[in-house]
């Protein structure tokens, strides 16, 4: 007998005394017992969504034809464990002399001492062992080799449920290789593994392999509500539904977040509540963004990740979210099928109308896109700055065209050239030539200022019928028609090119200009040239025939584009640049007349061309401008 003042004085016998006082209160706290755990099935019936995998075990039972080892492979919380489990019982249930498929349950108060005892992972002839933490071929032979040839302590079978198998050792594996082979009688084995692939070939061989598959949501869904109503949680089937697609597949995960939401949320939970707890984005933000790659809208992406961070949602879930949702719009383009769709977030009018606003390549771009930035989010030391910039790329994506696409166009375009007949326009060819027509506007309505890029070609129209000459006196226009000056007289440029002796100053300023740029080859052309002037809005260069070479260097559109922008400089004024070569060899009054007439001829094409209407279009729609106009034959 301990005396009083032991128990005053000495703290150890004080903490002894007290600690079936602690062990209650522990015990009372941890009373309990989440989802998963307090709803784990209990019979083969109520393992979801692996009906084909229970119905062949039950039959085995039933018949006798119990394997020596089995192996379930498959995703996080499908029922590997759970089914393992239930095998254990159902070989071992004392209820029947035979193994039974229909085991005792938990719940069940006159359950028999084998099965609760499983149950409660506590039996002694049924360990499990967890692979993950003993991977050693030393933990091998202690857990299992040494104690295979031990028979039951009580029950009808041993049985080594080794979970996430596939983390044992090479060493490991050969060493438990024999032992599954050929095991003693009584012996079985039921291993479970995530990776399958990582298991060896000899091992899988020797094994029955049950592959256990992802759970529909709507399976999820149908037992999310039975535990609702069983739980006496109030709480509509759009927010369930929410909690089964975040499951993606897993019963325990969507197990786990129904808990989380009820823990946030009590006894009356609502769709926003679950947005809230499990951080998943909801079907507007989703249609958020579709609306806004449709509608060309960017600014609207930043809008949305800054929506999505307030409500503090992962940007890693939301980027996989709207993957999940990009391929549900791709699945109704393509096939509509509403079995491929049951974890879609919208419905399916919803899904048709947005896929309506795209075509099956913009999906897969769309896809592909948001799949790298996904993939970018993973080490991003700013995931918003990354999501954001992945939504705007999306978004602009959709003003590229299709290689196809405009191929088609240029082939309408060429016919109509060919027929004089304006092209018909598809909607998407309408939607760019309107906002070709848009960007028109605003060139014509804004200030002058050199033009930002030109687009060589030649441009003719038909009912002039232009033709290339041998030696063409080329032309160019320093913009469209919208915003051209008079055109210049021929007389105008003829005189500027009689004062060979005489030094322009304007072309001093513009050599001045092109020295200022760093661009002496051009300095360099100008000075071969025989005559140059600018006047009139025009610059006008005249070669000799063997300074072709010459020539050729200025005709190069960035060249030109050069010229252009130092021309304004000077003139302070978009200007035209004509660059001929002429053979003074001919007559003087032949050739003045023939200059006089080239300018002539080539005031009247471009009118024609301008006045064209194919022409007209085809400058809309590829934001063009006439550069040169030159004959295509001697009609």
């Amino acid at each position: 007998m301990v005396p009083l003042f032991t128990i005053y004085h000495s703290p150890f016998t004080i903490h002894y005394l007290l600690f079936p006082i602690y062990y209650s209160l522990f015990t009372i706290s941890m009373s309990y017992q989440v989802i998963a755990r307090k709803w784990r099935p209990q019979s083969f019936d109520e393992v979801t969504g692996q009906e084909p995998i229970t119905r062949t075990l039950r039959n085995a039972i039933e018949h006798q034809r119990l394997h020596h080892a089995y192996l379930f492979s498959g995703a996080r919380g499908v029922g590997k464990t759970t089914t393992a489990r239930l095998l254990a019982k159902a070989l071992n249930c004392h209820k029947s002399p035979q193994p039974t498929s229909s085991p005792c349950r938990a719940d069940d108060p006159h359950a028999c001492a084998s099965c609760r005892e499983i149950t409660e992972s506590r039996s002694i002839d049924v360990q499990e062992i967890d692979a993950a933490s003993h991977t050693g071929v030393d933990n091998v032979r202690e857990s299992i080799i040494g104690s295979v040839g031990i028979a039951p302590a009580r029950d009808r079978y041993k049985v080594f449920i080794i979970d996430e198998v596939h983390m044992l050792s090479t060493a490991a594996f050969n060493a438990l290789l024999k032992t599954i082979e050929e095991p003693p009688p009584r012996v079985v084995f039921i291993m479970a593994t995530t990776e399958r692939h990582k298991v060896p070939e000899t091992i899988l061989s020797r094994s029955q392999q049950f592959e256990f598959r992802t759970i529909p949501t709507l399976k999820i869904l149908e037992r999310l509500r039975l535990i609702a109503e069983a739980e006496k949680i109030t709480v509509p089937d759009d927010a369930l539904r929410e909690i089964a697609r975040a499951g993606e597949g897993s019963m325990r995960d969507a197990q786990s977040g129904f808990d989380q939401v009820i823990s946030f949320a009590g006894a009356a939970i609502k769709k926003e509540d679950v947005e809230r707890a499990l951080g998943v984005a909801g079907a507007d933000i989703l249609v958020r963004v579709i609306n806004g790659i449709a509608e060309h809208k960017p600014w609207e992406a930043l809008a949305v990740v800054d929506d999505v961070v307030m409500r503090g949602h992962d940007l890693r879930n939301f980027c996989r979210d709207l993957l999940a949702h990009l391929r549900d719009l791709l699945v109704t383009k393509v096939s509509g099928s509403e079995e491929l769709l049951e974890s879609a977030v919208c419905d399916a009018g919803e899904l048709k109308r947005q896929a309506a606003l795209f075509s099956e390549s913009d999906l897969v771009r769309f896809f592909h896109s948001l799949a790298e930035t996904e993939t970018k989010l993973r080490t991003a030391a700013h995931p918003r700055y990354q999501m954001e910039i992945g939504l705007v790329k999306l978004m602009e994506m959709r003003r590229l065209e299709s290689l196809g696409h405009l191929l088609d166009r240029l082939a309408a375009l060429e016919q109509s050239l060919r027929t004089g007949e304006l092209p018909v326009q598809t909607r998407s060819t309408a939607s760019t030539t309107r906002a070709s027509e848009d960007s028109m506007e605003r060139r014509a309505t804004a200030p002058a200022h050199p033009i930002p890029y030109a687009i060589g070609g030649s441009f003719a129209g038909t009912a002039a019928k232009p033709a290339l000459e041998t030696e063409p006196a080329l032309g160019f226009s320093s913009a469209p028609s919208s915003i051209v000056g008079p055109p210049v007289e021929p007389g105008s440029l003829a005189q500027s090119s009689l004062n060979p002796g005489v030094e322009d100053p304007d072309i001093e300023r513009l050599k001045s200009g092109l020295e200022g740029r760093r661009k002496m080859f051009l300095v360099t052309a100008l000075e071969g040239a025989r005559n140059s002037s600018l006047k009139d809005g025009e610059l006008y260069v005249e070669f000799a025939p063997d300074a072709r070479h010459l020539r050729d260097t200025l005709l190069k559109s960035d060249n030109i584009k050069i010229l252009r922008e130092v021309c304004y400089d000077v003139a302070k004024r978009d200007c035209g640049v004509c660059i001929v070569i002429k053979d003074l060899t001919a007559p003087a009054d032949a050739k003045t007349s023939e200059g006089e007439e080239q300018l002539r001829d080539k005031q009247r094409l471009r009118k024609s061309a301008e006045e064209n209407p194919v022409i007209q279009q085809m400058l809309r729609t590829f934001r063009g401008e006439i550069v040169d106009v030159r004959r295509t034959d001697d009609q």
